[in-house]
């Protein structure tokens, strides 16, 4: 025979068990949400990745592209990558090589698409960094400039310098096509044999990336330093740089990407007046996350 106090919990099961589900939506509903939106996403993603590798085996043969990357720095390497240990080592591995027989192509369709949602407001993955990179060139206009845009996966800050009246060039290590009167595209190899210079340059989340191989592009513990150098050559004197890395305390993610803090930061910027910031404060240097401020930068 049931006790009083357990007839009692039985009947209070049910309230409980809403009060219960109410304290679970409140505390989990958005995660759950955001993993529901995870996985619709991914599956969409599959699927057209699968037709697009489909279509791109259709026109340009089975894919030819470098090995996988490798997942753990090399030990005699780690002290030149972490500047002799004071840089914490943390691994995060990815894999961003593309066959190079596969290249990306980007149309006045989908160049007009990113324009639209610009207008609306939209953001890219990125999302307060777009923002920040539409407040630096609000105040600092690209109106008919030639701008070099580096690194790129999709047509989104090229069709940004567009929405602002420039005429950008799109600089990557991958093979990319345009279909786009408004839009040039040129390999890293085409600048050795033939230099170019720029009134200005757009770089958002792709030099922290130079150097650790995810890319295919080899293992060199200054790939970003010679990036940042490089580009004193490919702006013109005076020339405006508009540059996001992620700031936070210096760490190396191998083999995603370094966060820049107190250490490395100062050496990215060397030999580059800052003109103006844009989300940043000094204080964002000691997090142990990071952020991703937009940095005006003139070539001294």
């Amino acid at each position: 025979m049931l006790s009083r106090f357990a007839r009692s919990l039985l009947r209070r099961m049910p309230r409980t068990k809403r009060i219960l589900l109410r304290a679970h939506q409140a505390i989990f509903g958005e995660r759950d949400e955001w993993r529901r939106q995870a996985h619709f996403w991914k599956y969409y993603s599959d699927l057209y990745e699968w037709r697009w590798r489909s279509v791109a085996g259709e026109l340009w043969g089975e894919p030819i592209g470098p090995p996988p990357p490798i997942r753990f720095l090399p030990t005699e390497m780690r002290d030149a990558f972490t500047m002799d240990g004071r840089i914490p080592l943390g691994e995060q591995w990815g894999d961003g090589t593309q066959p190079q027989n596969h290249p990306l192509i980007y149309t006045d369709a989908e160049i007009d698409n990113c324009i639209a949602r610009i207008k609306r407001g939209e953001t890219s993955i990125y999302l307060d960094t777009d923002r920040l990179l539409w407040a630096a060139l609000g105040r600092y206009p690209i109106m008919g400039k030639s701008v070099a845009v580096m690194g790129s996966i999709s047509p989104w800050y090229e069709a940004t310098c567009i929405h602002f009246g420039a005429r950008p060039t799109t600089i990557d290590y991958n093979p990319i096509i345009s279909k786009s009167s408004r839009l040039e595209a040129i390999a890293v190899a085409e600048l050795h044999g033939s230099p170019r210079v720029f009134d200005c340059a757009v770089s958002i989340s792709s030099f922290e990336h130079d150097g650790l191989g995810m890319y295919g592009d080899p293992l060199d513990p200054n790939g970003d330093l010679k990036a940042m150098k490089n580009m004193r050559r490919l702006v013109a004197a005076r020339g405006l740089l508009f540059l996001s890395i992620p700031v936070g305390r210096d760490a190396l993610n191998f083999n995603v990407r370094r966060i820049y803090g107190r250490l490395r930061l100062p050496l990215m910027l060397r030999g580059w007046e800052t003109v103006e910031t844009f989300g940043f404060q000094d204080d964002l240097l000691d997090i142990p996350s990071a952020v991703e401020p937009v940095f005006v930068l003139q070539n001294s």
